[in-house]
């Protein structure tokens, strides 16, 4: 007797149906990333704007030195602005490690449509 080559109806259904549920995962994983695009372009914004702030009070150090950054302090620099849809916070405190206070902590927080927030330790050193 000679065998049939081929696939049976149960087989073909099952080969349906496993494909079915693979596309439908990658369906969905794909449908999720694309809702949280904005959220990613908003959490950039708010990252490069707390990058350029940062960046001016390390430009602040190097041209005018320690003592140009004053802590503590939260008033925010007129060159540190925020886009429309977000906030901008600073807050520079002194800090003391291991009995020396030679040290500025300065935080920089963009909150609203994305987050986010750069905190850097500034020394009193040459």
């Amino acid at each position: 007797m000679k065998k049939n080559s081929g696939f049976t109806l149960i087989e073909i259904i099952i080969f349906i149906v496993i494909i079915g549920l693979v596309a439908n995962a990658i369906l969905f994983a794909f449908s999720t990333s694309l809702q949280k695009i904005p959220t990613i372009l908003q959490t950039s914004i708010a990252s490069q704007t707390a990058k350029k702030c940062m960046e001016w009070f390390i430009g602040q150090r190097r041209l005018n030195d320690y003592s140009a950054i004053t802590c503590p302090s939260t008033s925010v620099p007129s060159f540190c602005t925020a886009p429309a849809g977000y906030s901008l916070s600073v807050n520079i405190s002194c800090t003391t490690i291991n009995s020396d206070a030679n040290y500025k902590t300065i935080t920089v927080t963009v909150s609203g449509n994305g987050s986010a927030s750069l905190t850097t330790l500034v020394a009193n050193y040459s």
